[in-house]
């Protein structure tokens, strides 16, 4: 065991930050009443988020860190003086004043999620956050901050607000049963809007203000209303394009977001730059040719270090989704690998040219091509195993906000063809996959949690399970830890499984249905899809407080680096995130931005 910090050690390998794009995940038109310019201001996402402010006439740019610890900028105002308002993940509420560059925190909801901030008739701010579904007021004037409470009895998320000049603040919640609720400044009361036919799962994206200042809503049955003095109107001819994707300069010339790194203002393409500390990398895992493939997080781009050349590279966008690629594969040259927010399969061939498309217009029909919609159930698409003697990929996840059950995909390589199960394990979803050596067993375990968020658990332990893939039914499934709530890992060989859920480590037997051996962990959990087998029979992995060695014939675990000082934070402040890697007796796995390895004696 190494007793040395890692940070310390000559072993340890920096490979780089490849990424350093951020995500704009709200922006705001303004024109300042003093120099009649106008400006777009865009908040990125990213290590360090930033406030970057365009010049519309120019086309220059210069943009202003968040004060920490706020960060994820998911919504955008502007004060009369022309202050910038930045939500944040963690509950704080920034101010950035762009003349002098000063940001600083001016309120704090005390980790509520922070989505959206619009003014309201009052001249105040009203927020909306998770996951108690409660509403906010900010007075600029006096940086008081007021708990209004919650929306919602029932639901967990205000994902928007629009702000009326009627007196009103129309708020859109969510996840399991959208609604827009009229909340009225003078009163407090609160009434529902929307009639039961338009109540579904998932949340009303397509709602705020139109292009008159109207505010609407496009329903997911396909039913479009306006609101107006807390009543409900309906609106069939009500416009497309509204104030969460689109916004308006004084003169109606419509400014859009551009991905990446630019905005749209009329038929101009304006694009801007900022620095960050680089995109952290959500997910690392083996590619074609002895290579290392990761996804950034917010914006989904692509990265691979290749180590025999010692070259690291930031490949481009990777898809239309805007969150992160879940899960990984490879087969016959070709990567493969399954994306959040819009649960697509994405197929890249390394050995074709990436595709040249301008920001914002990317096909995604070439390289990477999207093969398909992953289905309901694999909105959070955790779990891949390719079958290789079939020639078939696996995708396992989570539902779509709002649905409780876990799917299944399936894409037959050599047929083209695409295949859903939405539902596999009521009320649970799923977490890993394995694929035996004939390819007519899959093999899953799930979690305990129903789709995305917002859903408590309805069930007690997870599973898991073996699905005939011929017959595309489950053939059983069972509980083999009362206390296990995920399965962090999941993988085949010689007739057996070896996986971790939760501070349980298993080799389990699938034809006899019962364990061969069990270990309690002593090296806290393993982190997900951060286990492989190495060249020499052995499993190698990761928690995130130790890289191990686990032999399978006798359940010896071996550890191999122990994370200490700066390094040992828990979790998310640990150098060990994402991976398990083995190429050329280096072990690589991701902390942070960064790609990083370790050696192994292999036996």
């Amino acid at each position: 065991m190494n007793s040395a910090p890692l940070s310390l050690t000559t072993a340890l390998r920096d490979h780089g930050i490849a990424v350093y794009n951020g995500h704009c995940r709200s922006f705001k038109a303004w024109r300042d009443a003093a120099t009649g310019r106008d400006y777009v201001y865009c908040g990125i996402l990213s290590t360090t988020s930033v406030v970057v402010q365009v010049d519309v006439a120019t086309g220059k740019s210069k943009y202003f860190p968040m004060a920490p610890p706020s960060g994820g900028p998911f919504g955008m105002e502007i004060t009369l003086e022309g202050h910038v308002l930045a939500t944040s993940t963690g509950g704080q509420l920034c101010r950035i004043d762009p003349k002098t560059g000063k940001s600083w925190i001016v309120a704090d909801t005390k980790g509520h999620w922070i989505w959206r901030i619009e003014r309201g008739a009052d001249g105040k701010y009203y927020i909306g956050t998770s996951p108690q579904c409660r509403l906010f007021r900010y007075d600029a004037n006096t940086d008081k901050l007021e708990d209004l409470g919650p929306v919602s009895k029932t639901q967990t998320y205000v994902r928007r607000v629009a702000c009326g000049r009627d007196g009103y603040v129309y708020c859109s919640t969510g996840c399991t049963a959208s609604q827009i609720v009229a909340y009225h400044i003078a009163t407090g009361k609160m009434k529902e809007l929307l009639p039961k036919k338009d109540v579904t799962p998932n949340w009303l994206d397509l709602f705020g203000h139109g292009r008159d200042g109207q505010i609407y809503v496009h329903t997911n049955c396909g039913n479009s209303y306006r609101f107006e003095h807390g009543a409900i109107f309906s609106a069939p001819d009500a416009p497309k394009e509204l104030s969460g994707y689109w916004q308006w300069l004084p003169d109606g010339t419509p400014v859009t977001r551009v991905d990446p790194d630019a905005i749209r203002v009329g038929k101009k393409v304006i694009p801007y730059t900022y620095q960050t500390g680089g995109a952290n990398i959500f997910h690392l895992a083996e590619g074609p040719n002895k290579t290392v493939y990761g996804s950034t997080i917010m914006p989904l781009f692509l990265l691979r270090y290749t180590p025999a050349t010692d070259k690291l590279e930031n490949l481009g966008r990777g898809g239309p989704d805007n969150g992160e690629a879940y899960s990984f594969g490879h087969c016959d040259g070709k990567l493969y690998y399954a994306t959040y927010s819009q649960s697509f399969l994405m197929e890249y061939d390394p050995a074709k040219p990436w595709h040249k498309d301008p920001p914002g217009s990317q096909k995604w029909k070439t390289n990477p091509k999207l093969l398909g919609y992953l289905g309901i159930g694999n909105h959070r698409p955790r779990a891949m195993s390719i079958d290789r003697v079939q020639k078939r990929v696996w995708v396992g996840g989570f539902a779509e906000y709002g649905f409780a059950h876990g799917g299944l995909a399936c894409y037959d390589i050599r047929k083209k063809k695409l295949t859903t199960f939405d539902k596999i394990i009521p009320d649970q979803s799923i977490d890993a996959l394995a694929v035996d050596t004939t390819g007519d067993i899959l093999y899953g375990g799930t979690n305990i949690g129903r789709g995305s968020g917002g859903m408590s658990p309805t069930t007690k332990c997870a599973r898991l399970f073996a699905w005939d893939t011929r017959k595309k039914k489950v053939l059983w499934k069972i509980e083999p830890f009362p206390e296990a709530k995920s399965t962090e890992n999941l993988l085949y060989r010689a007739g057996k499984l070896y996986g971790t859920m939760g501070m349980k480590w298993f080799c389990f037997d699938p034809v006899a249905r019962k364990m061969d051996y069990v270990i309690d962990s002593q090296i806290s959990a393993g982190r997900p899809q951060s286990i492989c087998f190495g060249p020499d029979g052995n499993l190698y992995g990761i928690t995130w407080m130790v890289m191990y060695r686990w032999r399978p014939e006798t359940g010896q675990i071996e550890e191999l680096y122990r994370v200490m000082g700066e390094d040992a934070k828990p979790f998310d402040g640990s150098l060990f995130h994402r991976g398990a890697i083995i190429i050329d007796g280096r072990f690589y796995f991701s902390c942070g931005a960064k790609v990083m390895s370790l050696p192994v004696t292999l036996d």
